[in-house]
């Protein structure tokens, strides 16, 4: 079921068009709906309701409310999309129902809901509602685009849809979006491009969906491989001119002198056994003079700076401190995985380490400073 709004006097919503399809997809009710009230908002931009088209209608909510008690019984299910509106519209409320906005958790997961035309495009590789912004939905391809993401739900698994099971990257997502005053993609065609800059071989991590990855030693590297990115190879080798659309990149050098850097499971499991307050183990050759953090933020401030002057114009740059201090967080969670493997195999006299409500505050206190960071924003 699908149902299309107006606003009425005193702000309230009102149902303008109601459409239901059974589960083979076929229309079981679409109907126009007069509201009681004087309409001051067609919304037409969403709904595709127009003065024309509902001044001639003399069906009621009250006429929709009986025709669809005839139709539904008490174990009827009913699928929708954020149908919480759609039923407070109807005036009615139903024992079983099935919300795609829920059942599909959004990436970031709630209280953040996915539209359904963002679900059809990526779970069905159907484009809906193109008609947004100008002459409305169809209430009836909406109806049926969430019958469908019901039955893959079925037919998959109740992981399928969730976040965690079937996260998309950003640079996926890229691929898939049609390039500026373009329409939908073809088969075969190309969407917005993407590169990944970072140290080491991006390409083995992260970097697997991006269009490009660029490995870097250094962070001036980086910046150089961000330029690249952006701009393209001067003779078009890998990356074309005009760059791609999208470049994510990370320098590490000030990550790595405080000791926060983790880029194997053997890092973390250091990191883990030492204590946040032993000091930093030194792996470099005695001879090599340690860099002070005083001149290396100078350093990669100066990097920042020359990364700004290297993007064309009208380029949105975002730069972010990533996180706080993992450290703390790492250790307390070393000490929650010990507890859990010997609370199964010894008694709690024997345990090498307690975790009561105080280490578990604490762990949750710490994982809020590692999330803790700054966010700069400016276009060039």
């Amino acid at each position: 079921m699908d149902c299309e709004m107006c606003t009425v006097e005193g702000g309230d919503s009102a149902l303008t068009r109601i459409s239901l399809v059974d589960w083979d997809g076929a229309v079981v009710m679409d109907s126009l709906v007069k509201p009681a009230k004087p309409i001051i908002d067609y919304l037409t931009r969403f709904s595709g309701m127009t003065a024309e088209l509902l001044n001639p209608i003399t069906t009621t909510l009250t006429d929709i409310q009986t025709q669809l008690l005839s139709i539904l019984t008490p174990t009827t299910i009913l699928i929708g999309h954020s149908l919480d509106s759609d039923l407070s519209a109807l005036k009615l409320t139903h024992p079983f129902i099935i919300d795609t906005s829920i059942l599909y958790q959004h990436p970031r997961g709630p209280p953040l809901k996915s539209s359904l035309k963002w679900l059809a495009q990526k779970y069905l590789c159907r484009e809906i509602q193109k008609g947004h912004g100008t002459h409305g939905h169809d209430s009836i391809e909406d109806s049926r685009a969430c019958l469908d993401l019901v039955k893959q739900k079925c037919e998959k698994g109740p992981e399928w849809g969730n976040s965690g099971s079937n996260g998309e990257t950003i640079f996926k997502r890229l691929a898939r979006t049609p390039p500026c005053g373009k329409g939908a993609l073809g088969e075969g065609e190309q969407g917005k491009t993407g590169a990944i800059v970072d140290h080491g071989a991006p390409e083995k991590n992260f970097g697997q969906m991006a269009t490009y990855s660029i490995g870097c030693d250094s962070d001036a590297d980086v910046v150089e491989g961000v330029r690249r990115a952006v701009l393209g190879d001067t003779d078009g080798a890998v990356i074309p001119g005009g760059g791609v659309d999208f470049t994510w990149a990370r320098m590490r050098e000030l990550e790595t002198l405080r000791g926060w850097r983790n880029n194997h499971r053997y890092d973390l499991i250091q990191m883990e056994d030492r204590n946040p307050s032993d000091p930093q183990p030194n792996n470099k050759d005695s001879t090599t003079p340690e860099p002070s953090l005083t001149s290396t933020v100078t350093k990669t401030i100066t990097h920042i700076k020359d990364l700004h002057a290297s993007l064309p114009p009208c380029t949105l740059l975002v730069v972010y401190t990533g996180t706080g201090d993992p450290r703390p967080l790492a250790h307390l969670q070393k000490m929650h995985r010990t507890f859990k493997h010997e609370y199964k195999t010894k008694k709690w006299d024997e345990l090498s380490v307690k975790w009561t409500d105080a280490e578990e505050q604490a762990m949750k206190a710490a994982c809020g400073k590692a999330r803790e960071g700054m966010g700069f924003v400016c276009v060039t």
